[in-house]
């Protein structure tokens, strides 16, 4: 017998049955999709977790040159707008009837957009006749004034006061504690009243 006779003899196994060439244990099919799969999983997860680290950042980018307001503004804006939106309540909130053109006057030089256009016509149909008919008096107080927001040019100062009022009727002064909202426009580098609303 040849050796390449020998190589092609059937080899049985232990139970006697025939085992060829073709029958020899290979790797099995399953092994290989696990392994692919395994490996696009992993991918999968760097990917994600790649995407989730951009996105941090990016929104501690955003948060830190968009959104913060104090990054918006130093010290002194900030101080500027409370200054402004005091100084507009009051001159919103104050007149008498011996001066009230010239009140009215110096509250609408406070004032920017439609907010002023709203004040001139509300005070001249309303406010203005019942200050001459009944001597109404008004004079407010600041007593705090908060920053709430600030951008570059809009601010919301939160603005607490006191405003007393008397008339013929009633020469007792009567105080009112309230707190608004003032929104402020920056106009000309120059903080202006946009909005007044109650709280």
């Amino acid at each position: 017998m040849t050796v390449n006779e020998t190589a092609e003899l059937a080899v049985t196994d232990g139970t006697g049955t025939q085992v060829g060439a073709a029958d020899e244990p290979t790797a099995t099919p399953g092994l290989a999709a696990r392994t692919t799969a395994a490996l696009i999983a992993r991918w999968q997860i760097l990917a994600l977790a790649a995407l989730l680290s951009s996105a941090t950042v990016l929104a501690g980018v955003l948060y830190a040159t968009v959104h913060r307001p104090d990054r918006q503004s130093d010290a002194a804006a900030a101080q500027s707008a409370i200054d402004a939106a005091s100084s507009g309540t009051v001159a919103l909130l104050s007149y008498a009837p011996e001066t009230l053109d010239r009140d009215m006057d110096r509250a609408r030089a406070l004032m920017t957009g439609g907010f002023s256009t709203y004040y001139g016509k509300f005070t001249t149909d309303v406010v203005a006749p019942a200050v001459r008919t009944k001597g109404i008096k008004a004079s407010a107080q600041v007593l705090n004034a908060a920053l709430m927001e600030i951008r570059s040019n809009e601010a919301k100062v939160l603005v607490f006061l006191n405003q007393e009022t008397v008339s013929r009727d009633r020469p007792e002064p009567a105080l009112t504690a309230s707190s608004v909202v003032v929104s402020l426009t920056k106009t000309n580098n120059e903080w202006l009243v946009s909005a007044l609303d109650p709280v």
